[in-house]
């Protein structure tokens, strides 16, 4: 934990400075709505890291993962009576049952073969919740979603549901440093560098490609559960493809494998889309021009930009402090 911290000072100073201006600014009803909804979507955003930016597999169907968590967290609640908490921990099992299930095929995949079975996916999942009315209410969705009750806290104000998704963000972020530190998270890396080297080292590819699916998979259920219980409504049109490019482009914009690169990708794509939610029309196509301004311009993210930066600073900083020195040194032997 020490180790971790240390490592991380920084980027944990810098989102406790970013979750305290949020929470004075989350005084008001809707931004406290806003803030609630960068730590979902920067949930997402961490959990496709483990699976893309971690395994180098590429999911544009987590929208689909997304309305599993969402619709099976309301319909336990709803329907069987579970309580809330519990519906938004089993939400979050069976959409990582779920992910499991398709990584099983996925994980013979690569690359564009991939990306396209995961398209189809997501719009399965999206045809499916918009035309099973009898469960899902169809294009009308589900309404009336209870609050959250976590250990009997309920979360009845768009600012306790900032509070609470913020530390379960917080969590995410610690589980996933914990995962990426570890045997596990070697074996992520070695199949994203090499799969070919990673199976001549004895590492099951299929098993940790599919454990990686569910991992991720299981988050995203929890942002999805967590948005359900959030707004007090679901409907299909939240879950539609064009939303898994968004949480595709919100971690390349950010910087894969880093701790704070989902986040910051998260908060500022979100800014831009309420900023410019009058030209939701267009929001596919603004969508794919970030996603070429971030593979042209900063392949690495914000965070890759921020961390070049730095190295160039220290760089100059370093050659001038030398430059003085043999400066100094010449002047003394005159």
């Amino acid at each position: 934990m020490k180790a971790f911290i240390s490592k991380n000072k920084w980027t944990l100073l810098l989102l406790i400075a970013a979750t305290a201006l949020m929470l004075v600014l989350a005084q008001k009803t809707y931004y406290a709505l806003i803030i609630a909804l960068f730590g979902i979507y920067a949930i997402v955003a961490t959990s496709l890291d483990v699976l893309f930016g971690y395994t180098g597999q590429i999911s544009l169907g987590h929208a689909g993962l997304f309305a599993i968590g969402a619709y099976s967290s309301a319909l336990l609640t709803i329907k069987f009576g579970v309580p809330s908490l519990l519906s938004l921990v089993l939400g979050s099992a069976i959409t990582a049952l779920i992910g499991a299930l398709i990584a099983i095929p996925a994980s013979k995949l690569v690359k564009h073969f991939l990306s396209l079975l995961m398209i189809a996916f997501g719009q399965i999942i999206y045809l499916i919740i918009n035309s099973w009315t009898e469960v899902t209410g169809g294009s009308l969705g589900i309404m009336n979603i209870p609050y959250l009750n976590v250990f009997g806290f309920e979360v009845n104000s768009n600012l306790k549901g900032a509070i609470v998704i913020w530390v379960i963000l917080a969590i995410v972020l610690l589980v996933k440093h914990r995962i990426i530190r570890s045997r596990v998270g070697n074996a992520f890396i070695a199949i994203r560098e090499n799969t070919v080297a990673a199976r001549g080292l004895g590492i099951d590819v299929q098993k940790y490609k599919v454990l990686a699916f569910a991992v991720s998979a299981a988050m995203t259920g929890l942002a999805g559960g967590l948005y359900a219980f959030l707004r007090g409504f679901i409907s299909p049109e939240t879950f539609n493809g064009t939303q898994s490019v968004l949480f595709m482009t919100m971690l390349l914009f950010g910087g894969i494998t880093t701790l704070a690169g989902p986040v910051i990708g998260a908060i500022v794509l979100l800014l831009f889309k309420e900023v410019f939610q009058t030209f939701s029309t267009y929001q596919g196509l603004i969508y794919a021009l970030f996603m070429l301004l971030v593979l042209f311009f900063f392949p690495n993210g914000i965070i890759g930009l921020y961390k070049s930066g730095k190295t160039a600073v220290m760089k100059l900083l370093s050659k001038r402090a030398e430059a003085t020195r043999n400066g100094g040194a010449e002047n003394a032997e005159n």
